[in-house]
């Protein structure tokens, strides 16, 4: 009775390691499943504003063998208009102030770059604004097939000073903190959370 036992685990175990052999999986992004969070700062004692953008185009390879392919090729474009960060008042001066001081197409385009293989690592996140261009080091963590990338960005590097003293200049004394003083910080905080699907055949 051992021995029948220990032959049907092994035909089992057989049929399992053959379906798994069998099986054909790729990894696609998804970009409905992306969220972009953003966290300026205003006062000397630098208190947090969060908001999002609600317009994010992906385009570039987003299917792979690996989850890491199919997220390295992707090229994505964020249109500032979208900004929104629950106040409508406050969204209408970023446009006009802020991101309004630059000329031409109101597209903030990125590409990621000297991606890390592994469940935690680090990237370098290449963004684009009008003529300007910068590289933000950014940390990634793959939970399961989301993966969630934080970094800091220097708006000054994307030709936005002006748009910063324009924006502060305007909303003067709602960015006055507990010692009187008027202050906008030039970074801001940014989250992206986005999904891979596993397709199985």
């Amino acid at each position: 009775m051992k021995i029948f036992n220990s032959i049907l685990v092994l035909i089992a175990l057989s049929a399992i390691s053959q379906l798994v052999a069998q099986e054909n999986c790729i990894y696609e992004y998804d970009p409905a499943q992306t969220s972009l969070e953003w966290t300026a700062f205003k006062f000397t004692e630098k208190t947090g504003v969060k908001g999002k953008f609600d317009s994010i185009k992906v385009v570039g390879k987003q299917k792979d063998k690996s989850k890491f392919g199919a997220v390295k090729s992707i090229q994505f474009q964020i249109d500032s208009s979208s900004v929104n960060s629950g106040v409508p008042d406050r969204d209408g001066k970023i446009k006009k102030f802020f991101f309004g001081s630059v000329k031409g197409n109101k597209k903030i385009s990125g590409t990621f770059s000297d991606i890390s293989e592994g469940e935690t690592g680090s990237a370098k996140l290449n963004l684009r604004f009008g003529n300007a261009k910068t590289t933000v080091p950014v940390s990634f963590v793959w939970k399961g097939e989301v993966v969630e990338v934080i970094g800091t960005v220097d708006v000054v590097g994307l030709g936005l000073q002006s748009g910063l003293s324009k924006l502060n200049a305007e909303c003067n004394d709602l960015h006055k903190g507990s010692d009187g003083v008027s202050k906008l910080w030039p970074t801001v905080d940014v989250k992206v959370v986005s999904t891979v699907k596993k397709i199985c055949k």
